[in-house]
Order: structure tokens, then sequence, then C-alpha cells
């Protein structure tokens, strides 16, 4: 990785404030290096700091791993968390609406033990409404943990690809969308 900018700077140079921003450029167009600031040279009227360029450590195929699990998780989050569709619609499944649809589905499951339970209107992800029967509502929150369900279940297949993974190649492979 020995490119060199204007022949002044190149990686593992050690230079001072004034080619600062050469070694700036140089980062910008070389993926994978950086600045770091080495030990100053002091004399007895100055200290003069002192920088130089090195490559990044690369990462070890298990920190690699660590990061792509990661990733997954979030993307499961953001899918478990961005709505799920039920009867044609699509419904919040965020944390306080799953907390809401599991609170209407116990109420009105008791409810209908003592009464005959009227329906109730849903506010649906696009703000539309639809109206429920106390069946339907059960339904909604069967459905809620079904999409729960196959989130975990598809982020649990990813993992395990994850861990058979040998070469970093193989993990740029894995995403939540292939």
């Amino acid at each position: 990785m020995e490119e060199i900018i204007d022949e002044k700077i190149k990686l593992n140079d050690v230079f001072g404030i004034e080619k600062y921003d050469e070694a700036v450029e140089f980062i910008k167009q070389n993926e994978g290096t950086t600045i770091v600031e080495v030990e100053p040279i002091i004399d007895d009227e100055n200290i003069i700091r002192q920088y130089q360029l090195v490559e990044l450590p690369k990462p070890s195929l298990e920190e690699l791993k660590i990061i792509k699990r990661a990733e997954i998780n979030a993307a499961r989050d953001a899918a478990e968390q961005g709505g799920f569709f039920y009867m044609g619609k699509i419904f919040d499944s965020d944390i306080v609406s799953c907390v809401r649809i599991q609170g209407a589905a116990q109420s009105m499951q008791t409810a209908s033990m003592v009464e005959d339970v009227p329906s109730i209107t849903w506010t649906c992800k696009d703000n539309s409404t639809i109206v429920l029967s106390a069946q339907e509502l059960m339904g909604l929150s069967v459905a809620l943990a079904e999409w729960s369900n196959q989130c975990h279940q598809k982020a649990t297949t990813l993992k395990t690809q994850i861990e058979n993974a040998t070469s970093q190649e193989e993990l740029e492979k894995i995403t939540w969308n292939a």
C-alpha cells in the first residue's frame, strides 16, 4: 500500500503539523489508513508534535462475525418493530403497539367471558382504521406473535450461516435482505 501523494508523504511516514493536510488527503484516498500521534520531539524551547500514517488493523474473522451478528440483530429488531400484515392491513409492531395489542386482546378475551363483546376499531400503521371483532383481535395478537417468530427464525438461520462462514467474503454475502 505504498501509494504516494505528490511524492511527499506515504504510509508509515512520520511528519509534523505542516504535512497534516497532505496526510488527511492520503487517508481519504486510501481506505484502511489513519493518522496517529506519536512521541513528540522535545528540545529546550519547543515541543514538536509528530504524526504517522498507519494502516488500521484488520479485524479478525471472529471480530467480523461479532459485527455481523450485531448487524443481523439490528435488522431483525427493525423488521420486527416495522409492522406486520393482518387482514390485508399493516399493523404497527413497535414496543408500545405490541403492549396495546396484547392488552386489548386479553381485555376482549376476559370481557367475552361475562358479556357479549362489541367490536373494536383499531388504527393501522397508515392511520386507516379497521373494525375488529373479539375473534379478529385475538387473531391480530396471534399474527403479531407469528411475525415476531418469523423474524427471530430468520435471524437464527442467518446467525448459523455467520458461525459457519470461513472468510470475510462469505460474511459479506450474509444480509437480512438477501
